[in-house]
C-alpha cells in the first residue's frame, strides 16, 4: 500500500465507482482493538478494592463511630476521584463507557455503605435510649425492692399497692397518706412500680385478662433495650416464675406474668443472661438488636450485589 515505507500497512478496501465519468472512491476499513491493561490496573482492580476496603466496615462495632465513618466515608471521595480522572483523559461526549458506568455503579455500591452508616448511628442512639431506661430502673428499682416484698407479703395486687400508698389531699393540699408513713414508703420507691404499670398496660393488648403473653413480654423488653429470642424468653420466664414459687405450664411458650411478677421479673432478668445461643436463623435474628441486624443484613447484600452487577456489565460488554 506504501511501497515508499518500510511500513506496510494491510487492510481490507474495497473500490467502487459511483456516478460514471466522475471520480472513483475508495473505501478504506480500519479495525482497532483496545488494549485494556492499562485501566484495568490503573482504575477497575483499585476501584474494586475500594468497594472491598468499604465493606470491612460491617465487620467492625458499631459503636466505634469514628473508625466505621472513615471506612465509610473515605472510599466514596476516592471513587469519586477516579471518576473525575477517568473523564478528564476522555473527550467530552455523552455517549455511553463501559467503564465509567462500572466506576458508577461501584461508587453507588459505596454510597449505600456510607448511607447504612448512618442508619446504625439512628439505630444505636435509640437502643442508648432504651438502655438508660433499663439503668434508670435499676438506680430506683432497689428501693422499691421492699415495695414489691411487702406487697407480696400482703397478697395484693399492684393496682392495689397503687391505690393503698397514693397521696391523700387534705384542704386543696397533698400529703402523704397514713399507709405510707406506717410503712416507710416514699414517692420515690413508687417511680419504679409506676412506671412499670404503665408500661405493662401499654403492652397488655387483651386488656381483661391483666396477664402478658409471650409477644407481649418480648415486646415489652425490647421497649427496654432487651432483645431476646421468643423461644429463649419462654424459657427465662417460666425459671423465673418457678424461682419465686409460681407453677409454669408443660408448654412454656403458653407461659404468662402477672404486673407484680413483671416487676420482679425486670429486676432479676440480669440473672439470666447466662443463655446458649439460638439454634435458628429466626431465634438469632429475634436476639440480636436494629443495628447488628442492619450489619448482618449487608455482610449478605452487598457482596451479593457486586457480584451481579459485575456479571451483567460483563455480560453487556459487547453493546458498548
Amino acid at each position: 500500500l506504501f511501497p515508499e515505507s518500510r511500513h506496510v500497512l494491510e487492510t481490507s478496501g474495497s473500490t467502487e465507482i459511483l456516478f460514471s465519468d466522475s471520480w472513483d472512491y475508495v473505501t478504506l476499513r480500519l479495525p482497532f482493538k483496545r488494549k485494556p491493561r492499562f485501566m484495568e490496573n490503573q482504575v477497575l482492580m483499585p476501584s474494586l478494592l475500594f468497594v472491598a476496603v468499604s465493606y470491612i466496615q460491617f465487620w467492625v462495632d458499631p459503636g466505634q463511630a469514628p473508625a466505621r465513618a472513615a471506612l465509610a466515608v473515605i472510599p466514596v471521595l476516592i471513587m469519586l476521584t477516579m471518576s473525575s480522572s477517568v473523564y478528564s483523559s476522555l473527550p467530552e461526549g455523552s455517549q455511553e463507557m463501559w467503564l465509567s458506568d462500572n466506576l458508577m455503579a461501584l461508587t453507588f455500591v459505596c454510597s449505600i455503605s456510607a448511607l447504612q452508616f448512618v442508619l446504625i448511628q439512628v439505630c444505636l442512639m435509640r437502643e442508648q435510649v432504651c438502655s438508660e431506661k433499663v439503668k434508670g430502673l435499676s438506680r430506683i428499682g432497689e428501693t422499691a425492692r421492699k415495695l414489691l416484698e411487702q406487697a407480696d407479703r400482703d397478697e395484693k395486687s399492684l393496682p392495689d399497692v397503687l391505690e393503698k400508698y397514693q397521696p391523700i389531699e387534705e384542704q386543696g393540699m397533698r400529703a402523704s397518706s397514713k399507709a405510707m408513713i406506717d410503712d416507710n414508703i416514699k414517692e420515690c420507691d413508687m417511680l419504679y412500680v409506676e412506671y412499670v404499670n404503665m408500661i405493662f398496660k401499654r403492652f397488655d393488648t387483651g386488656g381483661s385478662d391483666n396477664m402478658l403473653h409471650l409477644d407481649e413480654i418480648r415486646r415489652a423488653m425490647t421497649y427496654f433495650g432487651i432483645y431476646i429470642s421468643k423461644g429463649q424468653l419462654a424459657e427465662t420466664t417460666c425459671k423465673f416464675l418457678r424461682d419465686i414459687g409460681v407453677a409454669t405450664p408443660e408448654n412454656e411458650r403458653q407461659g404468662e406474668i402477672t404486673c407484680m411478677q413483671f416487676c420482679r421479673f425486670l429486676q432479676n432478668q440480669g440473672k439470666y443472661e447466662l443463655r446458649p445461643r439460638p439454634k435458628t436463623i429466626r431465634g438469632y435474628l429475634e436476639s440480636n438488636p436494629p443495628s447488628k441486624l442492619c450489619d448482618l443484613v449487608a455482610r449478605v447484600i452487598i457482596p451479593l450485589f457486586v457480584i451481579v452487577q459485575q456479571l451483567w456489565l460483563q455480560e453487556r460488554l459487547s453493546v458498548y
